[in-house]
């Protein structure tokens, strides 16, 4: 293997290792860097525009079995806090024949845009939402087939346009 480098970085080995700090050098195709799928892994979903009525549904398959550690939202819109017309976030682990029910997120006001426990959406803010508590409900398997969904109870002041969700997870 050749051995590039750029000019004025002077280096012996062109592997990487663990615990290597880089500084203004270029990585190559060829070199060597570990996966963070040892740690954890993210996935990110962009679902169709929240509509004003209904449910607005997206779908994840689990890249390995791990644990969710947290999911947040993202949404173009901003959308006001009310009491009758909000939005409601679940995640659903369907498993992998879809007949699964887990609910990865916790059934509570948190998780909605209520006036009354819940959180105004703000646009273009990233928002955390609220994990079930129950550990066994957080545990994905490869495969598994999640559904992300804001559900619209009454009529949305607006739609929110281009949700973003971004699930987080250990590997087991």
């Amino acid at each position: 293997m050749a051995n590039t480098k750029p000019v004025g970085v002077a280096f012996s080995d062109p592997e990487l290792t663990e615990g290597t700090t880089i500084t203004g050098a270029v990585i190559d195709s060829t070199s060597k860097v570990a996966s963070n799928i040892a740690n954890g892994f993210s996935t990110s979903i962009q679902g169709a525009t929240i509509a004003t009525t209904g449910n607005s549904d997206a779908y994840v398959i689990a890249q390995t079995a791990g644990t969710i550690t947290s999911a947040i939202f993202s949404g173009v819109d901003a959308l006001a806090a009310n009491d009758t017309n909000f939005i409601t976030f679940s995640i659903t682990n369907l498993g992998q024949a879809g007949a699964g029910s887990a609910a990865l997120l916790a059934a509570t006001d948190a998780n909605t845009t209520k006036a009354t426990g819940g959180t105004a959406l703000a646009a273009n803010t990233a928002r955390s939402l609220t994990l079930n508590g129950t550990a066994a409900n957080l545990v994905v398997a490869s495969g598994d087939r999640l559904r992300i969904r804001a559900a619209a109870t009454g009529t949305l002041a607006n739609t929110v346009t281009f949700p973003t969700y971004r699930l987080n997870f250990t590997v087991a």
